[in-house]
């Protein structure tokens, strides 16, 4: 699969935080230098929702996060030649931005999701992004789609699915490439406490990959552990 933080050399824009489950993030490895020029400073307001908000809106990082969102499309998606980003989908906030007194956050970590129109068709690209000291922050393409799961919970239903791949004659990486992720059925109403935490739910999701040259569904099941975090269950 292709994946790995790109260096992200604009500013970065928010909506309302969404839920977050509470499994432990990734250690995420450093991005290669960049020699890109970072855009005239701006007055920043001082309370820290506002700047972030006043940072994730701005042209800059827009132009920057649309680009992104389309290189991930064209993976995702290569058979289209068309592919344009639309417009913010959601932001979701794992740990809040931190400012210091340059324009970029020097800490947190959030995900973009971009509406994208592929040959006439509505997708959704997924963007981790992190602040980082000293330099721009650093993004890397997640699971496209509208999955409601976060990214290390991505991270283990793909590893699942590849080894489920793997036993069925697929074992070639870069031949594994996911194209979407749809919700389904709720099971169980989500419920989110104080904190901000899913503390109760269960739903499916249909995640569509492609595979050794062959199109793959697997039908995932998920379910809160009643401790913040989830448990799934992958059938392909």
């Amino acid at each position: 699969m292709r994946s790995g933080f790109l260096a992200l050399t604009a500013l970065l824009a928010v909506t309302a935080p969404a839920y977050a489950q509470t499994t432990e993030q990734p250690t995420i490895p450093a991005p290669p230098p960049t020699a890109a020029p970072a855009p005239a400073q701006a007055p920043a307001p001082a309370n820290p929702v506002q700047r972030f908000e006043a940072y994730a809106t701005s042209d800059g990082y827009k132009k920057s996060i649309g680009q992104i969102a389309v290189m991930g499309s064209t993976i995702h998606h290569p058979e289209c030649k068309d592919h344009k980003a639309v417009k913010r989908a959601a932001i979701t906030i794992f740990v809040g931005p931190i400012f210091a007194e340059g324009m970029h956050p020097v800490n947190g970590l959030w995900l973009d999701r971009i509406q994208m129109d592929v040959c006439g068709k509505t997708t959704y690209e997924n963007i981790l992004v992190q602040g980082q000291p000293g330099t721009t922050p650093k993004a890397a393409l997640k699971m496209p789609g509208q999955t409601s799961a976060n990214p290390p919970m991505q991270d283990l239903v793909l590893k699942d699915i590849v080894d489920a791949l793997a036993t069925k004659k697929c074992t070639d990486m870069a031949q594994i490439i996911p194209v979407d992720s749809v919700a389904g059925k709720e099971t169980k109403p989500r419920k989110i406490d104080q904190h901000g935490v899913l503390v109760e739910g269960a739903w499916k999701e249909t995640w569509s990959l492609r595979a050794c040259g062959k199109n793959v569904t697997a039908t995932v099941d998920f379910t809160t552990d009643g401790k913040g975090g989830l448990k799934h269950k992958v059938k392909l």
